[in-house]
Parts: structure tokens; C-alpha cells; sequence
């Protein structure tokens, strides 16, 4: 018996009904796992911000005690370079008084001394020319002795000439004394003077070594209140 043309609408429209049902039912699952995923998502999302939260305080703390580490360390450091550097002025103002005060006395005992050799040189000369015009005067009056006596004195006219050569020796061995003398006066005057440029090259050296050590604790002389024109001269 073939279906009514009414009956077979309606199990179309059955069908689409239960078609349009499980397309609903199927919608309404689908919402509801969007649902639980965005809340899923939504409270993971949370906890990674209150995480981030807690690890940005954290990391908050632990930058300000770093930072107030790095403080301490620095004002203690800065505290040390100061006192470093007040002890390094104290010694070198001490080490540079001293060295002066030194330098001082010995530039005096050498000028002494020059002054004494000097006047030891002096002595010699007046005693080497007194010498030698008692020489001369004796020599004179011999002679006119002899030139008086020279009929009556031929004979011993050998003895006036080895007596005339052994005066002339004495002469010239004086002369040679003296030039002896003088040039071993000349040789102790360079002596002094080389010992005493020795010293200031040494006491130079000194200087430059204090500079380095100065330079190496990034300091200079300057710093020190000392001008180059303080230094001794190179």
C-alpha cells in the first residue's frame, strides 16, 4: 500500500527534528567544552599572573638587597680608598720631608767640605810660595856670598855647583808637588760632584717610583697637592 504523501512529510519533518535536536545537543556540547576550556584557560592564565607576580616581587626583593649589598660594598671600598689614600699623602709628605731634610744636610757637609779643601788648596799655595822665595833668597844670597868670595872659595866651587843642582831639584820637585797636588784636588771636587749627581739621579728615581705606586691606585701627584715644579729636576 504505497504512503500517503501526508504521512511521508511528516517522518521527513520527524526527521529533521531529530536532525535539528542532535545538531543542538551537539552545539550546546561543543559551548560547554569552549566553556570549561576558556575557564581552564582562563584560571591557568590566573595562576601564571599570580605566579609572575610572586616571582616580579622576588625578584624585586632580591634586586634591592643586591642593591643595597653593592651600596655597602661601595662605601665600604670608597671608605677604604679614602683612608688609603689620607695614609699614602701622610706618608709621602713624611718620606718627602725626610728626603729633603737629608738632601739638605748633605748639600752642607759637601759644601764644607769644598770649602775646606778649597782653603787647604789656599794654605798650600801660600806654603809652596814662601817656600820658594826662601829658596830664591837663600839661593841670592849664597851667590852673592860666592861672587864675593870667589877668589878665596874656588875650590869648593864643586861642592856650590852639587849644592845648586840639589836646590833646582827641590825646586822642581816642589813645582811637581804642587801640580800633584792640584790635580788631586781637581780629580775629589769632580768626585763630589759626581756623588752628589748620583744622589739626586737616586733621589729622582725615588720620586718616579712613588708616582707609579700613586698611578697604580689611580692617583697622581697632583692629587697629592704637589706641582711638577716641586719635583726635583730630572
Amino acid at each position: 500500500m504505497p504512503v500517503a504523501p501526508l504521512d511521508k512529510e511528516k517522518k521527513v519533518s520527524a526527521a529533521y527534528a531529530e536532525e535539528l535536536k542532535r545538531t543542538r545537543e551537539q552545539a550546546m556540547a561543543v559551548q560547554s567544552q569552549v566553556e570549561q576550556e576558556e575557564e581552564y584557560i582562563t584560571n591557568k592564565l590566573m595562576k601564571r599572573l599570580e605566579q609572575l607576580k610572586k616571582e616580579k616581587q622576588l625578584l624585586a626583593t632580591e634586586v634591592e638587597q643586591e642593591e643595597e649589598f653593592l651600596t655597602n660594598t661601595l662605601q665600604k671600598k670608597l671608605e677604604k680608598l679614602i683612608k688609603e689614600k689620607v695614609d699614602l699623602e701622610s706618608r709621602l709628605e713624611t718620606e718627602q720631608e725626610y728626603v729633603v731634610n737629608k738632601l739638605c744636610k748633605q748639600l752642607e757637609q759637601l759644601s764644607n767640605e769644598k770649602a775646606k779643601l778649597h782653603k787647604e788648596k789656599v794654605d798650600l799655595e801660600n806654603q809652596l810660595e814662601a817656600e820658594q822665595e826662601y829658596i830664591m833668597n837663600k839661593l841670592q844670597k849664597q851667590l852673592e856670598k860666592l861672587a864675593g868670595e870667589k877668589a878665596t872659595l874656588q875650590r869648593e866651587r864643586t861642592d856650590l855647583q852639587r849644592q845648586t843642582s840639589e836646590l833646582s831639584a827641590a825646586v822642581d820637585k816642589l813645582n811637581k808637588d804642587k801640580v800633584l797636588l792640584e790635580n788631586q784636588m781637581e780629580m775629589e771636587e769632580e768626585s763630589i760632584v759626581n756623588r752628589l749627581q748620583r744622589q739626586l739621579e737616586q733621589l729622582t728615581c725615588c720620586y718616579k717610583a712613588l708616582e707609579s705606586r700613586l698611578e697604580a691606585r689611580g692617583l697622581t701627584l697632583r692629587d697629592m697637592g704637589l706641582q711638577p715644579s716641586e719635583l726635583p729636576p730630572e
